[in-house]
């Protein structure tokens, strides 16, 4: 129980008064605390991707689930203000560095898209390539009909052959 309290904590900590605060910036006229909380949540994702992949060496930090928690209080609390810190000397320097490289990237993967989605497009369209799909599918479903009836076939001579027994 006393781990599941710590997970608990971290988790309330963590994503639930987030979650209520962004809530209360969203409805808030000031915009200072949705930079704020959304500075919060981009950490947050952030972390949680590199723990996804790389938890292995984050686990190998001792008391981590401590150091985790707290940098997510120094993030969350308003006197220190970490996530806006973090935006501001680490995250926008980096973006505004790489701007041309993260743009190239993105239209990269969004010229790989739109080619993949026309090309799904066509092969959606073309009849001989629908009647030929059709087709595979009829005859995988006859092959799967006639291997089900051997099976049930083998299955009714082998209780006929146990019964004789």
């Amino acid at each position: 129980m006393l781990f599941n309290g710590m997970l608990i904590i971290g988790i309330t900590m963590t994503v639930l008064y987030p979650a209520l605060h962004s809530v209360r910036a969203i409805e808030s006229p000031d915009e200072d605390d949705d930079k704020r909380w959304l500075s919060y949540w981009m950490i947050f994702g952030l972390l949680n991707v590199l723990e996804t992949f790389f938890g292995f060496i984050f686990w190998i930090i001792p008391y981590w689930s401590w150091l985790r928690l707290g940098l997510f209080v120094w993030l969350l609390l308003p006197n220190f203000d970490g996530s806006l810190w973090i935006y501001s000397n680490v995250f926008k320097p980096f973006l505004g560095a790489h701007k041309d490289l993260i743009q190239h990237w993105i239209s990269k993967v969004q010229n790989v898209a739109s080619d993949a989605a026309a090309e799904a497009k066509k092969q959606a369209s073309d009849p001989t390539l629908l009647a030929k799909g059709l087709a595979a599918a009829t005859q995988a479903q006859t092959a799967a009909t006639d291997k089900l009836a051997s099976m049930e076939d083998e299955n009714t001579v082998e209780e006929a052959t146990n019964g004789m027994n």
